[in-house]
């Protein structure tokens, strides 16, 4: 059995839809468009917010900063379908658009088209799916956890069947 963490895990109301702004012209002649802006303070009590008790006893710590992308994708693919016990994420479209699916432990769900004007907060205890809309999509995330693909102990993602195990605990 999965084991329950020591604070309520987060509800599909605890998304943030990052809606994205712009384009304006620049000194160059090309278009400025922000992704996102968030405020420091949600930044320092929300994305870099570790809970202590989820925070595994390794020899390596994970809390920090990492951007990475899933490029190539193609129309009706379907990826993520996990959850994090720590990782905070933030998703955003470079190219195409997804449908991203989120679940919370307590069976509520919500949907979301991410492309490049929409980005998604994903917080810790959610499942995320997502299914691609459109060929030669690429995605773009943000992550508050480090990963090191050697170490499994440093690793924070899970499978869906871990998260129904663990979403029985509380429907």
């Amino acid at each position: 059995m999965i084991q329950k963490p020591h604070r309520p895990p987060a509800h599909v109301n605890d998304i943030r839809v990052l809606p994205a702004r712009g384009p304006w012209t620049t000194k160059s002649n090309g278009n400025l468009n922000v992704l996102f802006s968030l405020d420091s303070t949600v930044l320092n009590e929300k994305y870099f917010h570790y809970e202590k008790s989820e925070i595994k006893k390794t020899s390596r710590d994970i809390r920090g900063l990492r951007s990475y992308t899933v490029g190539g994708l193609n129309k009706d693919a379907i990826g993520a379908h996990e959850w994090h016990r720590i990782r905070n994420e933030l998703v955003f479209v470079v190219k195409g658009s997804v449908n991203w699916v989120c679940e919370d432990v307590y069976g509520q769900q919500q949907e979301y088209i991410i492309d490049q004007n929409t980005g998604v907060w994903t917080p810790p205890f959610i499942l995320h799916t997502y299914e691609v809309l459109q060929d030669d999509t690429e995605i773009i995330v943000l992550a508050n956890t480090l990963f090191f693909p050697e170490d499994s102990n440093t690793h924070d993602t899970f499978t869906a069947t871990d998260f129904k195990n663990l979403q029985v605990q509380y429907i």
